[in-house]
């Protein structure tokens, strides 16, 4: 798929209780726990129990990246003191064809309407994680420290985003398919 066609067909959707067991499956996927901060696998007791408070939350918003119909990766915001903390994760078929890129760029998008009053979003990456690091980076964002194990991402999606119409209109509301 052309670049351009990729962003065309792509689009968050919030996330829904269904969403649970494919959400549980990408958490557990092998790349996405070497690429956390905590690296055990995740129970589904457990994992319910996260989904029920975060589908409730005020400060989070979890979305899924729909290609289509298809969905193909899971996008948080989490809004913090001093800006909005932004974790993905893409299904491992599509890694590596610019999705995560996309998705980074898709939640700066819902933040200025979610979050409208946060003002920069912040992404934690280790070290070991270049894909994310490239990601971020081709988007403007700057490292603003790093410690031993990972590097923190500031952005301010005004600057380095496109903020038009149609941009925002590619986060949608809620919704599940199969």
């Amino acid at each position: 798929m052309k670049d351009k066609e990729k962003k065309e067909a792509l689009f968050l959707r919030n996330a829904v209780w269904e969403d649970c067991a494919f959400l549980l499956q990408l958490a557990n996927d092998e790349t996405c726990r070497r690429n956390s901060f905590n690296p055990d696998t995740i129970s589904m007791e457990t994992h319910a129990k996260w989904l029920e408070k975060t589908l409730c939350s005020q400060t989070v918003k979890l979305y899924i990246l729909m290609d289509q119909t298809e969905a193909i990766g899971q996008g948080r915001l989490e809004r913090l003191e001093n800006g909005c903390r932004i974790s993905y994760s893409i299904i491992p078929e599509r890694r590596g064809g610019g999705y995560g890129k996309e998705l980074i760029r898709l939640l700066s998008h819902a933040m200025l309407r979610d979050f409208p009053d946060c003002g920069v979003c912040y992404g934690e990456v280790l070290k070991t994680n270049v894909a994310s690091q490239k990601s971020f980076e081709d988007l403007g964002y700057s490292v603003i420290y790093e410690m031993e194990t990972y590097m923190v991402y500031e952005g301010n999606p005004v600057l380095h985003v496109n903020t038009g119409a149609d941009a925002i209109a590619k986060i949608g509301g809620g919704g599940y398919s199969s």
